[in-house]
């Protein structure tokens, strides 16, 4: 009968300890697999020129499913996200790490390199359709004058750089395989919800400037103001833009922050 028990018990143990523990596992999704209409480059325009200054610029073809500048939402990297309502569920603030924590198990790529175009398409498309900016010291009239510049803008000329690559889906697997805070639980459910998809990877541009042309010449006052360059914030973004006066019709918005440009969402599956 002892022997029995033992070896029952040894059975037991064997069968737990060979138990394969699952891990999670990131599967890019195509354009069928979530709404990504609402990530269209506008028009269906996206020069190639762009795609080969970038591989050349940071020596790897990044294969992006959603273009980011152009969105009214901002979407970082670790968003956890509805595929199809895209209502934003987690971010990853809800881990419960500090920015340093996780920033030190991104794989950061940069690329300091800066390119100069002309966009053939309207600068709103870029900015997007409810653009709108105060700048500082200006008159409601000042204000409406370089706002209707930029809506009216069909060519600009753009510098953009340096690049910079994250991707997080290592740290996110390490930490969603190892977590047992509440917190890391409730954002791991979500995760694995199969109605949902995360933002793993992100590229972002750290400065972009814009020559503006405009239609008409530059009214005295704003160029006045213009040579001052003055700056305007943005509502609920933390980047700044300075503008400058170039000539009666061309002026410089130049932005400083970190700008997503295009970005990869996939879905998590336990393997």
């Amino acid at each position: 009968m002892k022997k029995i028990v033992i070896s029952l018990l040894v059975l037991i143990c064997f069968c737990k300890c060979t138990e394969k523990k699952q891990t999670i596992d990131f599967v890019a999704l195509n354009e069928n697999d979530f709404n990504s209409k609402a990530f269209e480059v506008p028009y269906g325009i996206i020069p190639d020129s762009a795609k080969q200054a970038h591989d050349s610029c940071m020596g790897f073809s990044f294969n992006a499913n959603v273009i980011l500048t152009h969105k009214k939402d901002t979407f970082f990297i670790g968003n956890i996200v509805n595929r199809q309502s895209l209502q934003i569920l987690n971010t990853v603030n809800d881990l419960g790490l500090t920015r340093e924590q996780l920033m030190s198990q991104f794989n950061i790529i940069g690329g300091a390199c800066y390119e100069k175009r002309v966009l053939q398409i309207p600068l709103k498309l870029v900015l997007g359709e409810n653009f709108m900016l105060q700048l500082s010291g200006a008159d409601n009239t000042v204000n409406k004058e370089i706002n209707d510049a930029i809506s009216a803008s069909n060519e600009a000329e753009v510098n953009s750089g340096p690049w910079v690559y994250l991707d997080m889906k290592d740290a996110l697997k390490n930490i969603m395989d190892t977590t047992e805070s509440t917190a890391g639980l409730r954002y791991k459910k979500n995760l694995l919800d199969t109605t949902n998809m995360v933002l793993t990877t992100l590229e972002s541009v750290t400065y972009l400037t814009f020559i503006v042309h405009t239609e008409k010449d530059i009214s005295r006052s704003l160029q006045t103001l213009l040579e001052t360059k003055p700056f305007a914030s943005l509502p609920e973004s933390k980047s700044t833009i300075q503008f400058a006066y170039i000539d009666k019709n061309k002026f410089q918005m130049s932005f400083n922050g970190f700008f997503p440009v295009v970005g990869e969402f996939m879905r998590a599956k336990l393997k």
